[in-house]
């Protein structure tokens, strides 16, 4: 079903991204009733990938310059359950392993293919293209937030629990499920749970990285599987860097594999 209606968006003006001030934020009306807050990010350029001197680095993290050479709005937190139903009408993790049913906790049990219908209705009832899951670059981006470390908080993931849920504090409390969004520590551009709490999908085909300084990279051009980042609560901290690269069919379903959006309007509302 296809809900034809508009997307309704308000700005809230908290300033622009810098160490010292909120990011500019705007909340948009979904298809449905269920809303979703989305954070303004820069444009800049980084260092993508990690350096070998860096704890549990995997060979496919080689570094490189990516200039990203346009703003976009990034989802503050993971899709919720509430924002899935909201607009595709199911419940895909319903009577799965390792879920807690909430209108605030992470939508999992969706494939890459998923996300993409789910855009695509979004887009609809906007009737526009401005949605979509970010690229592998953006994400890492707007995961660093300036930063150079192996975490957007340092290298030591000593901190990581302030920040995240990942294996051991999910274990420790016994609960074996993601937990509601937002309950850690932002990272320094007001984005939560890019660390921990479940995976999530990014647009590109998986492959190896260039070596020279990128433009807005895509990714491979083709490929059978498609990249998730972020780590999860299920999973040890290494897997929660920045830098870590996760893989899989787009038809792949898991208790801990999500998505946050990107609204590529590339207008910040003012």
């Amino acid at each position: 079903m296809i809900f034809i209606m508009l997307a309704i968006y308000t700005v809230v003006t908290v300033g622009t991204i810098s160490d010292n001030e909120k990011p500019k934020e705007i909340t948009i009306k979904l298809p449905g009733g269920a809303e979703m807050d989305m954070v303004w990010i820069n444009p800049g350029k980084f260092i993508m990938g990690s350096p070998e001197s860096e704890s549990g680095r995997e060979s496919n993290e080689t570094q490189h310059e990516v200039i990203i050479s346009k703003g976009f709005w990034l989802g503050k937190y993971e899709i919720t359950q509430s924002q899935w139903e909201s607009v595709m009408n199911t419940r895909p993790w319903e009577g799965q392993v390792f879920v807690k049913n909430a209108e605030n906790h992470p939508a999992v049990y969706i494939s890459w293919n998923d996300v993409q219908e789910f855009i695509a209705k979004l887009n609809e009832a906007e009737k526009t293209n401005v949605y979509r899951l970010p690229t592998e670059a953006e994400w890492e981006y707007a995961c660093r937030a300036g930063t150079k470390t192996a975490f957007s908080f340092g290298d030591s993931a000593s901190k990581l629990g302030e920040y995240a849920w990942f294996g051991k504090n999910t274990y420790d409390l016994g609960n074996m499920f993601a937990h509601a969004v937002g309950q850690k520590k932002p990272n320094p551009w007001g984005l939560y749970d890019m660390h921990g709490n479940v995976w999530e999908w990014v647009q590109d085909y998986y492959g190896p990285y260039e070596s020279k300084t990128q433009v807005d990279p895509k990714g491979a051009e083709s490929g059978d599987t498609r990249v998730f980042r972020g780590g999860s609560f299920y999973y040890i901290a290494n897997f929660t860097r920045s830098a870590y690269r996760g893989y899989n069919s787009p038809t792949h379903k898991l208790f801990n594999l999500g998505a946050r959006l990107v609204k590529s309007d590339y207008e910040k509302g003012d």
